[in-house]
């Protein structure tokens, strides 16, 4: 497949890879290559990688239904001062799901496609600290949490607001000192940091709610209620007549509603893979392996993205972009605090990378012995 190394391959560089002289796998090659490609004649070689690679599990995805959360989760977790955390959209076996895609339903007709069986939120306290908040999402697999407070609105709190505490902490101390606002901000109350920030504003919906309604919410940037910069909505609460919620949806809740439906799914098809295409802002979205931690929190922060590749600049240039070599994540951060060596933190990013592929290791191996 010469053309992988212009940037790009075309139909026939892709069968000599997925079917070679294989006349039985031509058509599941052609299939794949239509769902992929769409309308284009060719794949970047991101694309082409893609299609090939497996779909690997993603241990920051939330707990799932039917998981042993409902007996094992701390009571950090499952209660709250007004009780809301140990609820969670439990599905009626004679509820009727809508056969046709209809935005202007109410978001509840669509809740069983979503959720089967009891699906628990995780709701904490605000005076909970964010070591102990960190401990229990990263034992269930939560991204983020609901922190309530004893007067106010509840607020979202996630990986985004330690990252983002970090890098402002940081400021003029230099890199090296990133392990002691770590140190500091373990100890601090949840309610301190949710939502710092900005990553998602809390705005629960009724579960009477049109779905349009909800999706319109997500798409748009609404102004903050207070001065500043307009803060957006990425995930929505849904919630029962007492103020319980029933359920939170996100954007992937909206992808895995649409491919069940021919309507959507057509719409979604009919977008080429190159739509989603971003390799010209790569550079100022990456971070160097030999660039220090807090560079690649700053550059998360600023862009407000849970991810940033860490590249080698001589490896990147001719194949159309950059050579990502590694990913860090917000989300890296449940394995400083939980092992509590916040001193990775003071170190470059292949330093880290390394130290996190000993520590996921090191974890998984005590799942498996226990």
């Amino acid at each position: 497949a010469h053309g992988g190394l212009k940037g790009v391959i075309g139909f026939d560089g892709f069968l000599s890879v997925v079917a070679p002289a294989d006349d039985a796998g031509r058509d599941d090659a052609e299939a794949i290559w239509r769902a992929v490609c769409g309308d284009q004649d060719s794949l970047s070689y991101c694309e082409f990688l893609a299609a090939l690679l497996p779909i690997s599990e993603d241990v920051f995805l939330d707990v799932q239904p039917g998981s042993s959360l409902a007996d094992s989760t701390p009571a950090a977790v499952r209660q709250s001062s007004d009780g809301s955390s140990g609820s969670g959209f439990s599905m009626d076996p004679g509820h009727h799901v809508p056969s046709a895609w209809d935005p202007s339903l109410p978001i509840e007709a669509y809740l069983p496609l979503l959720v089967s069986g009891e699906r628990k939120v995780a709701t904490f306290d605000e005076d909970r600290t964010v070591s102990e908040v960190v401990r229990a999402m990263s034992e269930f697999h939560f991204r983020w949490a609901i922190v309530h407070y004893a007067h106010g609105p509840s607020k979202f709190f996630d990986y985004m607001d330690i990252s983002h505490y970090l890098v402002r902490a940081s400021k003029g101390i230099g890199a090296k000192k990133v392990s002691e606002a770590a140190a500091r901000v373990g100890s601090m109350s949840v309610g301190e940091l949710a939502n710092n920030s900005g990553h998602s504003r809390y705005v629960p919906q009724p579960a009477s709610a049109p779905l349009g309604d909800v999706l319109h919410l997500i798409t748009e940037t609404r102004a903050a209620e207070v001065t500043g910069p307009p803060v957006p909505v990425r995930r929505v609460p849904i919630v029962d007549e007492r103020g319980s919620v029933l359920h939170v949806f996100s954007c992937l809740d909206f992808l895995k509603l649409a491919t069940r439906f021919p309507a959507p799914t057509a719409v979604l098809k009919s977008r080429s893979a190159r739509a989603f295409d971003r390799r010209e802002s790569m550079m100022s979205l990456s971070v160097m392996e030999s660039d220090s931690m807090l560079n690649a929190f700053s550059i998360m922060d600023s862009a407000n993205l849970t991810i940033c590749p860490a590249t080698c600049r001589k490896l990147s240039g001719d194949l159309g972009g950059v050579v990502a070599m590694n990913v860090v994540s917000v989300a890296d951060l449940k394995w400083v605090f939980n092992s509590g060596e916040y001193g990775i933190l003071d170190e470059s990013v292949s330093s880290f990378t390394a130290w996190r592929a000993k520590v996921a290791e090191c974890s998984i191996n005590h799942r498996i012995r226990e």
